[in-house]
């Protein structure tokens, strides 16, 4: 098992991909929303992959499942030596954890700081999805039977599919899962709060079966990866299993609609199929192969990934002050440019004068090497 983590006791593909997610998320998304409200650059079918519709799937779609599913991957790494410590060690941690979650994602879309009931929603953030797949799969690690563990989410996944087949339809509005998030909220919350009268695009209380599910999706994929067996092994079961949940995705559409917002039944198996490839895929490049070189950037963002997330909301004004200041020359001079493409611009401008000045270092080093040796 530690050949396969990275030196700080990490599995360094699963820090990679989350870093990928990452910069997802809080980079390339906002870059290409940007380029294209000002310059129409890019084709619409690329572009399409960065909006979310009610049906169907796209890139974009992949951002809070592959979060979910890698929470649940790190939980093993994270609960076994508490629970090896102990149930009072065990609970203490998982408790405070699943209350540091559900607290910052209140503050980051909830709106928890304005301290108004009216703008004020308890469950509404990929944090507190976070929290409760987490808090699940943490409750089922106290049970030793793998049999069991594998059939909780199983009876999930068909009790929701069922409930959501014959409570409604699969309509933005007519769906059981909004009218049961729009019914709890209208019973806890005032009538004027802003998300009572204001429909929901996300599901939330119900659809908290499939947040735990996704979780589970991540735990299994790595309770393969510290199994038995070869490296090459384990990677060979880890792409069958992302290929098993890709052929449910895909064999369920005709009768589920592939609906995020929902995570009906067929979207969250395409959802944990590709992030289950993706796993396998960094696996065998960094973890096999051992190819790693030029990932230090995405390894930060996947190391502190919640901490990225959270102060992500306040990315857009410190990149707007960085293009005035630091771009200000490119700002006037490019037609139609965003503060956040100029600040980009300026970002990937310094990473590459640092890049080739970090090469010319290292040819005169090398030279200065050779003719010593001659």
């Amino acid at each position: 098992m530690s050949k396969m983590i990275s030196e700080h006791g990490r599995l360094f593909s699963l820090d990679l991909l989350r870093g990928l997610d990452m910069f997802l998320l809080t980079v390339v998304g906002p870059v290409v929303l940007a380029m294209q409200a000002d310059w129409k650059c890019f084709p619409e079918p690329f572009y399409r992959q960065f909006h979310h519709a009610w049906e169907g799937f796209v890139l974009w779609d992949i951002i809070m499942p592959l979060f979910i599913f890698m929470c649940g991957a790190a939980i093993p790494f994270a609960l076994r030596k508490r629970l090896q410590e102990g149930p009072k060690a065990f609970w203490k941690h998982v408790l405070w954890r699943v209350a540091l979650l559900w607290f910052l994602g209140g503050l980051v879309q909830g709106h928890w700081a304005e301290f108004n009931l009216n703008t004020f929603s308890p469950y509404s953030n990929t944090l507190q999805s976070i929290a409760i797949g987490y808090l699940v799969v943490a409750v089922t690690m106290t049970i030793r039977s793998r049999v069991v563990q594998i059939a909780i989410p199983v009876a999930m996944t068909v009790l929701y599919t069922l409930l959501l087949a014959f409570g409604g339809d699969y309509s933005q509005f007519g769906n059981l899962a909004y009218r049961i998030d729009h019914t709890v909220l209208s019973a806890l919350l005032p009538a004027g709060n802003t998300f009572v009268a204001r429909p929901s695009y996300y599901t939330w209380f119900l659809t908290s079966l499939m947040f735990a599910v996704m979780t589970f999706a991540g735990y299994f994929a790595t309770l393969i990866l510290v199994g038995d067996g070869s490296k090459w092994r384990k990677a060979g079961w880890l792409f069958a299993y992302g290929a098993v949940l890709l052929a449910l995705g895909c064999g369920s559409s005709p009768w589920i609609p592939v609906i995020k917002p929902i995570f009906t039944t067929s979207c969250t198996a395409l959802a944990m199929g590709w992030c289950v490839i993706s796993l396998a895929v960094l696996y065998v490049i960094t973890d096999i192969w051992m190819l790693r070189r030029g990932t230090s950037i995405l390894l930060f963002f996947g190391r502190c990934a919640l901490t990225a997330y959270f102060v992500s909301h306040f990315f857009g004004p410190v990149l707007k002050s960085f293009a005035r200041t630091v771009g200000c020359g490119l700002l006037n001079r490019i037609p139609s440019a965003t503060e956040t493409i100029t600040a980009v611009l300026c970002v990937i401008g310094m990473a590459l004068v640092m890049v080739v000045w970090k090469g010319f270092r290292t040819w005169c080093t090398e030279v200065v090497s050779m003719k010593a040796k001659g």
